[in-house]
């Protein structure tokens, strides 16, 4: 029974990603949107994340600490290119509360050691643990598209920490990373941000229910990419 049980556990996440991988995917379908040649999966790809934070460590830009990984932000000038922080005027722990085991509360994690009880855990030269945050998008990348490819796109909300990590930890491990970044605007409702920590959000599952996809598409392209998309009533009758 601790088998199955054990065995149940390790499958609840794998579920929880295959349900809404596959409910985007149908959203996509439904946009007309093409599928990707390359849909590679972060847990598919943990040899490759842990040969980039090697690669890191060797370089001299990240530092084992208690299990856990860290890229050493002070050891890279480049960091905060993208969005034109300057390191000291950034915030600290931003994301998550400061662990005590950094050597500067801006470093970020690459590798995070595996509390007893965490579900997603592999095994690593630093022990049992699972990949920081932004480390995925730069193992795939580079692996998928080489180095030094052409366009990255994502949210604007990315560019900062997410994308910024994203070319650190690249470049500093040696290996030149997107030529262009292309950063979408947010989706709006009433003027404000679509939040789901607001309450003030839609699906598009629950869009299809009222609406043709198509005009749902219509309406997301008739603006420019870095332009604010507000979805209001008025807005869809008029696509």
């Amino acid at each position: 029974k601790m088998l199955a049980r054990a065995r149940l556990e390790q499958l609840q996440p794998m579920e929880v990603a295959e349900k809404y991988f596959w409910s985007f995917m149908d959203d996509m379908g439904r946009l007309n949107v093409l599928r990707p040649s390359i849909q590679p999966r972060a847990t598919g790809h943990i040899g490759e994340q842990i040969a980039l934070i090697q690669e890191l460590i060797g370089r001299g830009h990240a530092y084992e600490s208690a299990g856990s990984v860290y890229f050493d932000v002070r050891s890279w000038p480049g960091y905060g290119v993208l969005s034109g922080r300057k390191l000291d005027d950034q915030e600290e722990g931003t994301r998550e509360e400061v662990r005590g085991d950094k050597r500067d509360a801006r470093d970020f994690a690459l590798w995070k050691l595996a509390e007893p009880g965490h579900i997603m855990r592999w095994d690593s030269p630093w022990g049992q643990g699972f990949p920081g945050w932004h480390i995925e998008c730069s193992a795939m990348s580079l692996k998928y598209l080489g180095e030094g490819f052409d366009i990255h796109g994502g949210g604007l909300d990315l560019e900062f920490p997410h994308h910024e990590a994203e070319i650190a930890q690249a470049e500093a491990a040696g290996h030149p990373f997107a030529r262009y970044w292309m950063h979408n605007n947010m989706l709006t409702i009433g003027g404000e941000k679509m939040s789901k920590s607001k309450g003030n959000f839609t699906t598009l599952s629950d869009l299809y229910k009222r609406l043709d996809p198509m005009v749902v598409r219509f309406l997301l392209v008739s603006s420019h990419y870095r332009s604010v998309t507000e979805f209001s009533d008025d807005a869809f009758v008029s696509a």
